[in-house]
């Protein structure tokens, strides 16, 4: 498995950018449309943890490779990711849509702790 991926080798690798104050600022947050990084020339998403959660509204057919698990996406999928657990998502056709947002813990200090939220651990 590779090394874990940076919120910032993140937006390098998919937007060519960094924003400026990603860890200025008190937590960061962010939302993507997941169609912006779908398609026929989308790069596959390595099985990797990340140094940030994620959040993803997943529509389409996939497969995420989850811890040591696979879980089949029929129709689609509310999916949470920690920076504990590697993940990644395999496309099964090309027609994908949906929604993600990427976060740091210092950014959800303001909902409690990471930790007391269920739906971040692995429950397999």
């Amino acid at each position: 498995m590779d090394k874990t991926q940076t919120l910032e080798e993140f937006y390098k690798a998919k937007l060519n950018w960094v924003p400026d104050n990603i860890r200025k600022e008190i937590g960061h947050f962010n939302v993507f449309r997941l169609d912006d990084f779908v398609g026929r020339h989308s790069k596959p998403i390595p099985y990797s943890r990340k140094d940030y959660f994620k959040i993803s509204l997943i529509i389409g057919k996939n497969k995420v490779h989850y811890a040591d698990k696979i879980i089949e996406i029929k129709k689609q999928a509310l999916f949470f990711a920690n920076p504990q657990i590697p993940y990644n998502w395999e496309k099964l056709n090309d027609q994908q849509t949906g929604f993600f947002c990427v976060f740091t813990p210092a950014f959800f200090h303001h909902f409690g702790n990471l930790k007391d939220y269920e739906v971040f651990h692995a429950c397999f």
